[in-house]
């Protein structure tokens, strides 16, 4: 985790200065969330959802989101999945507004109007019968619409046939395939290349991870993030030993850049004067 909070960081530093930032961590672990809370980089710039395990459901699957401190944040929420493995979604809400009037959404009365809802997620693993994920997505999929604008992302474990059509089976967009991507391409691959040689002769290769999006909202960058980032080099020898691969997780991450459609405007907080519409 410290090598992928060092990695984290380098990435955070070479973003737009005027783009707010939101990052989603998935499979945490109560000292994971004490690293995090210790980086100073993170206490000068993000926001938290979780400094205990105590809201997630199991507590090797913990889920986190980091929140630019610009951004207004409404409610945080979370929606457990109907799942084996104690999944569930959490759901931030970012306060919008319009250039025509400034002060739409900010009543606080409840209504999700002039909100960007972001849900970071980590579905349900491995085969199951019935499967699983179509009834997790489907889940997501209200949630998300029910907002002007929304994204769900994070370790989808897209490993079956059915995983390819969920975004299209529930009205949502898959950013990669909306900017051009293809499947069964090594560009869009996120699992199977950081992993042993043995588990990719096994299972191949799979694109896991997706940033689905719906709304208001209008995808225009992608690429994937933390590939050969590997633990500190005095720590590989110990690694080698147990047994584990040297990189810092078998999943490459996916990052997004978004913008907001229309004069909807992020509710920037401090910073930077301008309001600016984009997210990644």
């Amino acid at each position: 985790m410290i090598a992928a909070l060092s990695y984290l960081s380098s990435l955070v530093a070479s973003a737009p200065k005027e783009t707010p930032l939101v990052i989603f961590l998935q499979e945490m672990t109560s000292s994971d969330l004490i690293l995090i809370q210790e980086s100073k980089w993170i206490q000068q710039r993000f926001h938290i959802t979780d400094i205990t395990p105590q809201n997630w459901l199991e507590p090797g699957y913990g889920t986190t989101t980091l929140i630019d401190r610009r951004l207004g944040i409404k409610n945080v929420f979370r929606v457990p999945w109907y799942s084996n493995f104690s999944r569930d979604g959490l759901f931030v809400d970012i306060l919008l507004s319009q250039s025509s009037s400034p002060s739409r959404g900010l009543d606080g009365n409840g209504d999700n109007t002039n909100i960007l809802r972001l849900c970071n997620t980590h579905l349900e693993s491995l085969v199951a019968t019935p499967p699983i994920r179509p009834f997790q997505v489907s889940a997501a999929a209200p949630y998300l619409q029910s907002a002007t604008a929304a994204l769900i992302a994070g370790d989808f474990n897209a490993i079956e046939p059915f995983d390819r059509t969920l975004h299209t089976d529930n009205n949502l967009k898959d950013t990669y395939l909306e900017l051009g991507g293809k499947e069964d391409s090594d560009e869009g691959y996120t699992w199977g290349i950081q992993v042993p040689d043995w588990l990719r002769e096994r299972f191949g290769c799979s694109r896991m991870d997706k940033i689905l999006f719906t709304g208001e909202i209008e995808a225009q960058g992608f690429e994937r993030v933390g590939v050969d980032v590997k633990v500190a080099e005095e720590d590989r020898e110990d690694f080698r030993e147990m047994g584990l691969t040297e990189w810092v997780t078998d999943h490459f991450g996916v990052m997004g850049d978004f913008a907001l459609s229309g004069d909807l405007r992020l509710n920037v907080e401090w910073g930077e004067e301008e309001v600016k519409s984009k997210l990644a």
